[in-house]
């Protein structure tokens, strides 16, 4: 028999976020997260998710011992902006239990529904902006460990999802470049002729100025990311939140701004995959987890375009062009071997036409899952 228990104590919270080390014991491709970036994430008082959002834990325990963890979770400023009543879940991980995998879905729906909510839609930890989705294919593409900042899971989590009624709502791909792909002559003229405009300057993000380099990204992203799915406008302490995070791995080799008369008008932000060296750190920092987080960046073999936008205003005047040809010059001077850009949404297709045209190849599928209330 499945008992389920929300999880309030420090004890519980624990159990939470030490979970996935037992789903994951044989499985050498998981990434573990870092515990204490976990407590972080997980803490009322220090997650500025909880300034806009309500959550709470729940554990599956089957004969005293924990075999599955969900977050349910609601999030004011997302049905503010669309007009809806969705409740989330998140943070999901199961043994292959079908009992437990349903009675933890059916404890996250019923405390959203408890709230208001007609629909669950999930895995998201907690917002479209933070961990999101089930991979769904591409398992045993190169590299079969999740690239920095992506979700793993065991390929059952999708038959729970299925035998517990939910359905498809909506798919993002993850495209992959090859350092030996070759890029036609015409996109590099193209391009050169595009940065001799006087009005456009082109250049590296600034990390010593992360605070201003901030405001801007976040001005980008609100005005050209506002029609895609599941969008609605980041707080600026939940930006601050990511800055911080990404500070610590970004290559600025491989991340620019484009401005026109002042005003930043365009952004791709790409960074080392440093998952790999994160893996041999268990979770940990101390001993020897400092170490690993270090060599992260001189080790990495390839990179994740985490962020791209223009606005739409000045789209369809190839300066996505010449930001994807400033990448993938710029990461093959410095050695790496492979780009991915990912997560891109289906419906995005003014994003995917260009990535393929420029020989991205979709190779992982990742899946947003629903039901109705």
């Amino acid at each position: 028999m499945v008992e389920i228990k929300e999880a309030v104590s420090k004890k519980d919270i624990r159990q939470f976020i030490k979970l996935p080390w037992k789903v994951y014991r044989n499985d050498q491709n998981w990434v573990p997260p870092l515990i204490f970036d976990m407590k972080n994430t997980l803490d009322r008082k220090k997650n500025p998710f909880f300034e806009f959002g309500e959550a709470a834990y729940f554990l599956a325990f089957r004969d005293g011992k924990c075999v599955g963890r969900i977050s349910a979770q609601t999030n004011s400023l997302h049905n503010e902006f669309h007009g809806t009543k969705d409740g989330f879940f998140g943070f999901y991980e199961c043994l292959e239990d079908n009992e437990a995998s349903k009675s933890l879905l059916a404890a996250a729906e019923d405390w959203v529904r408890k709230r208001g909510m007609n629909k669950i839609i999930g895995p998201e930890n907690f917002t479209i902006y933070d961990e999101i989705c089930f991979q769904v294919d591409g398992w045993d593409e190169d590299p079969p460990t999740p690239v920095v900042l992506e979700i793993y899971n065991p390929k059952y989590y999708i038959e729970q999802m299925e035998k517990t009624g939910y359905k498809k709502e909506i798919d993002w791909y993850a495209f992959k470049v090859d350092r030996n792909y070759k890029i036609k002559d015409a996109y590099h003229r193209i391009s050169e002729r595009i940065k001799k405009n006087e009005n456009l300057v082109f250049r590296p993000i600034n990390i010593k100025k992360l605070k201003e380099e901030t405001d801007k990204v976040k001005n980008i992203v609100h005005g050209a990311w506002a029609e895609n799915w599941g969008h609605f406008p980041y707080t600026e302490k939940q930006f601050d939140r990511v800055a911080k995070g990404l500070k610590l791995i970004m290559d600025p080799r491989t991340s620019f701004m484009v401005e026109k008369n002042g005003q930043a008008i365009a952004v791709a932000l790409t960074f080392p995959d440093v998952n790999p060296s994160v893996k041999k750190m268990n979770g940990r920092l101390l001993p020897f987890g400092w170490w690993h987080l270090l060599r992260a960046k001189k080790k990495a073999v390839g990179l994740r375009t985490f962020l791209f936008g223009v606005l739409k205003e000045y789209r369809n005047r190839g300066i996505d062009l010449v930001l994807v040809m400033d990448t993938i010059k710029n990461a093959v001077d410095a050695g790496y071997l492979w780009s991915e850009c990912s997560l891109v949404v289906e419906t995005n297709k003014k994003m995917i036409d260009p990535i393929v045209k420029w020989g991205g190849r979709p190779y992982k599928t990742y899946r947003l899952f629903s039901k109705d209330l």
